[in-house]
């Protein structure tokens, strides 16, 4: 041996004896096995010999976040973005493996992991590389995709520090797969060199299941009278099929801007969402078969609009409604089948209805002012929370055949209207149907009458 070749080895050996040993310190992605999923190793990468500490100690986590609105389903067949984001403001690198289990004690492979960039790569439970849309063998099938040496190094350069997010899609299987789960380890570390300790590992996992068949619509129309016509900031019902996967009405949790004068309204709900000509809609209520949501500011005054709905991501076909310049209704209530207008006494606020049908409402009275509320009048703002604001246009309110005194109408809320009548002092009692026209020659046309009931 030369003297340069033993001064060169020297100052390897030197080099070596400087770098601490590294016993599976993981940065190019563990073994398969280690997400905590029911067959895998409970404790993750814990008790492999691969780090030290106790799981889900540290003060992170880790989470695994589905495409925006969707709230916990998946279409069968159809590829979804899955996203895993590992947070630790005491860390500096960050690692993550993570499978998907169907069946019985959640231990059969379920769908496909496919990579979009370099951070990850996918293993099959013999520990080889999967390539995309390659499967691997019968023996072996089960899946786990994990960061590589690349999104290694990518999560401590990133210049957010204290988290870093992995990216890839994940296809789902075929119809009939019923509940999925997919299981996630992460581990966070001091950066490099990768070392086992002191490092935080954390667990979590999220069920997923099958949506509904697609959103399918057979009705859009005025949510009071069932009118097939609406205008701009008008409550609309939708009636269907697959519509939602949950039956609710919006909450102050939807609210993003809270619940104050301009803020927006929720387009949004469990994941269901609904445009009307390209613009989106304000959901108030979701279920399987029915939407009521309000529709855009700024639709046409007349004409046809496409209406489509999305559910979890699953978006139906495009629903042909009719747009008008108005189309009013009245707000309506129907204890006992009995179909009163939503109304009030002015001068104290009660709802006005029968007291033999509705106990604590009382009937309206002759000469008296009430407040009726109405839907459709004409165009108004919607998406947000409005502001009280006073139209100059007239409408026309009928008891029966006898015209009551009406006020211009207000917007009092988010597609309602108030207008304030006087009933005449020599108005019999009785019960009255009731009719809404506007000038440009609109009527309150209903499926149902609304009667106004008057007593003495």
């Amino acid at each position: 041996m030369s003297r340069q070749t033993r001064i060169v080895y020297a100052k390897i050996a030197i080099i070596l004896a400087a770098i601490p040993i590294v016993v599976k310190a993981y940065e190019y992605g563990p073994n398969p096995g280690y997400t905590a999923a029911p067959g895998d190793n409970a404790t993750a990468c814990i008790s492999s010999g691969c780090h030290v500490g106790t799981v889900n100690s540290g003060s992170g986590n880790v989470k695994i976040s589905l495409p925006s609105g969707n709230s916990g389903t998946y279409v069968p067949g159809q590829a979804m973005q899955i996203l895993v984001q590992i947070t630790d403001a005491t860390k500096k690198a960050y690692g993550f493996q993570l499978t998907a289990r169907m069946g019985s004690g959640n231990t059969t492979q379920s769908g496909d992991f496919t990579t979009t960039d370099a951070n990850t790569q996918v293993l099959c439970a013999d520990g080889s590389v999967k390539a995309n849309g390659k499967p691997c063998s019968t023996t072996f099938p089960v899946e786990y995709i994990e960061h590589t040496d690349t999104g290694y190094e990518a999560s401590t350069q990133t210049t957010t520090k204290g988290s870093y997010t992995y990216a890839f899609n994940w296809t789902p299987p075929a119809a009939g797969a019923g509940t999925v789960t997919l299981y996630v380890a992460a581990n966070c570390g001091p950066g490099d060199p990768p070392v086992t300790s002191p490092t935080n590992v954390y667990t979590s996992n999220i069920a997923l299941k099958p949506a509904a068949s697609g959103p399918s619509m057979t009705a859009v129309q005025d949510a009071e009278s069932g009118r097939a016509s609406f205008t701009s900031g008008q409550w609309v019902g939708i009636y269907g099929s697959g519509l939602s996967n949950t039956s609710r009405t919006w909450a102050t949790a939807d609210f993003t801007g809270g619940v104050t004068t301009g803020s927006p309204l929720p387009s949004t709900i469990d994941g269901v969402s609904v445009t009307i000509n390209g613009q989106a809609a304000s959901v108030y209520y979701v279920s399987p078969t029915q939407l009521n949501v309000l529709s855009p500011s700024s639709l046409p005054s007349s004409g046809t609009v496409p209406v489509v709905v999305t559910n979890n991501g699953t978006v139906s076909t495009a629903f042909s409604a009719t747009v008008t310049q108005s189309s009013p209704s009245f707000f309506y209530y129907a204890p006992a089948g009995n179909v009163y207008p939503l109304a009030v006494h002015v001068s104290d606020g009660n709802l006005i209805g029968d007291p033999a049908v509705a106990p604590g409402t009382e009937k309206a009275h002759p000469g008296e002012t009430i407040e009726l509320f109405m839907n459709g009048l004409a165009p108004a703002t919607g998406g947000i929370i409005v502001p009280v604001t006073a139209f100059t246009q007239q409408v026309t309110v009928t008891a029966g055949t006898t015209a009551l005194q009406a006020s211009a109408p207000y917007l009092v809320s988010a597609g309602e209207f108030q207008v304030n009548v006087t009933l005449p002092s020599t108005i019999p009692t009785g019960n009255y149907p009731l009719t809404l026209s506007v000038p440009n020659g609109s009527t309150s046309t209903s499926l149902v009458t609304v009667t106004l009931p008057v007593g003495p």
